[in-house]
This record gives C-alpha cells, structure tokens and sequence, in this order.
C-alpha cells in the first residue's frame, strides 16, 4: 500500500512573494481611502472642518499670566484666553462655511452655535499656559438640535453645510448636511445635485419637514473642488 505524500509546505520565498502581491494589490485601495477621508477633511486658519462628522474644531493656546503667585492660579485665566481665541476662530470659520448656492450663515444662527461650543479637550502647560480645543457640530446652528433623520445618496456634489433641494414640487433649504464617502445604506434616498448644488430628489411633504429641521447624511461619490 502506497501512503499519500503530504503537500510541502510553503518555502519562505513563496510565502514573501505571496505577501508582496497582498501588499501591492490591497495599497490602491488603502490609498483610495486615505484620499476619500482627506476629501471631507480641511483645515483653515486653525480650524479643522470635519465633513464627515459635521464639526468645526478649532486649537487656540495662551501663555500664563507671569504676575500670578503660582502655577495653579495661572491656569484657570489661561484657559479663557485660550477659549476666547478659540471662540474667535471658529466665528470666523462659521462665517465663511459655504452653505450651497453662494449662502452662508446669518448672525443669528453663528451665535446659537457659538453658544454651544463644547470644550473637546485642555492642555495645561507646565508653566501655567494651557491650550483648549473647542468644537461645535453643524447641528448646534439648527434651533433644535437633532441626530440625522433622512439618508440621501448622490454620484457626485460640491461639499454644502445646507443645500436646498427641490423635493417634488417643493422648495427646500436643508438645516444642515454631513457626508459620508463609499456606497450609501439601504434605505438612502437617491438625489441628483445642479452645477450650483442644489439637489433633486423625490419625497413628500413630510420629508421637506425633516430636511428642513434636521440633519442629513448625504453618501456621495465623488466630491467636486
């Protein structure tokens, strides 16, 4: 009786060469994603704009006050400092965020959002210095804050803080928009943007109402500069 020979086991050149052809054929995807999540990244003036989440996060720092006794009490006047440069920054990130078709921001929905800053993270120097990072979401300019209700999915857009849509036969000015890269979920409805961003998509009265008092995540193919 002849016994089964057991198959060699894999030299170390080949199990090398095996991962050389993984490495090569997995990088353009691992690259794709990179450039995808630097898409709905900026950075401005020390303001980080965070599409995909829906944030403004802005870093200010402040050195101690030397006339103070100690340390300690430095700190809590720096943090104010720091906070107010902070405060400063993100008023005028606010200000300039495109909003869709030219629009941005009143007065009044900048302040409902400032007033809502939240400090993400401090700093403290050793020296008494400090340096705070406050963020506010594209949700806090809205008179309720809310979660995203409505998913729409589009092939290609101009990143818009608020686009209006033509819903049907309605006209409508999204409270606020976040985006997401990649293939959008089940559910999602499809919509098309003009060259000036606003979108189409087809829905009811009800969706208006969401659209406008909400937040939406729209999956988008491609971003357009």
């Amino acid at each position: 009786m002849t016994s089964r020979r057991s198959p060699r086991p894999p030299s170390s050149g080949s199990r090398a060469a095996l991962i050389a052809l993984l490495v090569v054929a997995l990088a353009p995807a691992a690259l794709a994603g990179e450039r995808d999540a630097g898409d709905l990244i900026s950075t401005r003036d020390g303001v980080t704009v965070d599409w995909s989440a829906g944030t403004l996060a802005a870093t200010a720092g402040a050195a101690a006050d030397l006339r103070m006794p100690s340390v300690d009490l430095a700190r809590p006047g720096a943090v104010r400092r720091a906070r107010a440069t902070a405060l400063g920054r993100l008023r005028a990130a606010l200000e300039s965020l495109p909003l869709g078709g030219g629009r941005k921001l009143d007065a009044a929905r900048i302040e409902r959002a400032l007033g809502r800053a939240r400090t993400a993270d401090v700093q403290y120097q050793s020296n008494g210095g400090a340096v705070v990072r406050l963020e506010v979401s594209f949700a806090d300019w809205l008179e309720e804050p809310s979660s995203p209700k409505v998913s729409l999915s589009v092939p290609s857009a101009h990143l818009a803080a608020a686009p209006a849509a033509r819903v049907g036969k309605h006209e409508v000015t999204l409270g606020a928009a976040l985006y997401k890269m990649g293939p959008a979920p089940a559910g999602a409805r499809p919509a098309k943007a003009d060259h000036a961003g606003r979108l189409t998509v087809e829905g009811d009265s009800e969706l208006v109402g969401k659209l406008a008092r909400g937040v939406a995540v729209i999956y988008v193919g491609k971003v357009l500069k």
